[in-house]
């Protein structure tokens, strides 16, 4: 049982996130609002009905879920207003940075032209900054499942507007099983030269082999990565680079990757000394924001103040930022949990 103290704690310690999809960030209330604007048919009626909605066996149900999701969105407001609650949704939950998932392949085979996502992400980018003091980025993500000239096209497209937009890296994710990350490998060694950070989401459906693969093509971070649990060399070899992974406990149990919390990897991944950070995903989908994941993973395994501290500030570490900007910000972070040790637990 969590104290209330370590619960204020997680609540109140400033954290980073990068891992959450615009797509599945998308409220049920804004759902039924999208939808009726857009004149689409949802097969629920109201929040609830969205929730059960929500329910699935697997991964590829779920990305099937997510895709009718996304397809509400039609207009530049529809983006402005779910990258705004996006950041309005950030300043709850204490989460100051936020790199955030962008499906633009999702947006394009609905016939959803690029320069309506910029336009809107972009004014909803600069709202959540003004209104929220939240800075978002976000990371345009490849579909695994796409031909390679698609996910090159994507690439050029980021690049195009990456300012306006506040595009920072190129990612991957859709169905695991079947769809190696270097199946793109010419999109991601485009997006290298161009400057991008690389990203890709392994070993989530997909055991140590798809971590291999995404290593394989130079990416900066894993997003997921849980299943590496299972090769000792793996284990061993994130140990030694020091490679991000943005964990979402959750996400991964929600989708029958563990069985339960308690059989969860991550705690064996930190001790073993593999840099984790904790994140959403698709907080409305799964039923569980940032804050819950770390309250769920800390009353699983009996985390202490220290644990939440190192994993919070591990978010702000990996985070895609330059040496000046990391040093604002951890020294923020810093100077924060002094503060709530101080308030908490009468620490001098």
């Amino acid at each position: 049982m969590l104290t209330s103290e370590l619960r204020a704690f997680i609540q109140n310690i400033p954290k980073a996130e990068l891992h959450c999809h615009l797509e599945g960030s998308i409220q049920p209330a804004t759902l039924l609002k999208l939808a009726l604007s857009n004149s689409i048919e949802l097969p629920f009626e109201n929040e609830a009905g969205a929730r059960n909605f929500f329910e699935f066996k697997n991964l590829n149900q779920f990305i099937d879920i997510l895709s009718f999701t996304a397809s509400t969105l039609k207009t530049a407001n529809d983006f402005e207003t779910v990258t705004v609650e996006l950041g309005a949704d950030a300043a709850r939950q204490k989460i100051t940075y936020r790199e955030v998932f962008l499906s633009y392949d999702a947006h394009q085979r609905r016939g959803i032209p690029w320069h309506i996502v910029n336009e809107g992400i972009a004014r909803g980018r600069k709202i959540a900054q003004e209104k929220y003091n939240v800075e978002m980025w976000f990371i345009a993500d490849i579909d695994r499942t796409t031909e390679k000239e698609v996910s090159l096209n994507m690439v050029e497209l980021a690049h195009a507007s990456r300012h306006d937009v506040g595009i920072i890296g190129i990612g991957m994710d859709s169905k695991e099983a079947g769809n190696p990350a270097s199946r793109h490998k010419a999109a991601f060694e485009r997006a290298k030269e161009l400057g991008f950070r690389l990203v890709a989401h392994a070993g989530e459906d997909v055991g140590p082999e798809s971590v291999w693969d995404a290593l394989s093509m130079g990416i900066e971070r894993i997003d997921h990565g849980v299943r590496a649990i299972e090769e000792n060399k793996l284990v061993q070899h994130l140990v030694d680079i020091q490679i991000p992974l943005t964990i979402c406990p959750v996400s991964n149990i929600q989708l029958k990757v563990f069985p339960t919390m308690a059989q969860h990897s991550i705690k064996q991944l930190m001790d073993a000394g593999v840099f984790v950070t904790i994140n959403s995903d698709d907080p409305p989908m799964f039923g569980a924001d940032v804050v819950e994941n770390y309250l769920q993973v800390a009353e699983t395994f009996n985390l202490i103040a220290a644990d939440i501290e190192k994993l919070a500030r591990n978010s702000f570490k990996a985070a895609f930022m330059d040496d000046v900007k990391s040093s604002k910000y951890l020294k923020e972070f810093t100077e924060k949990v002094a503060q709530l040790r101080t308030e908490l637990f009468n620490e001098v």
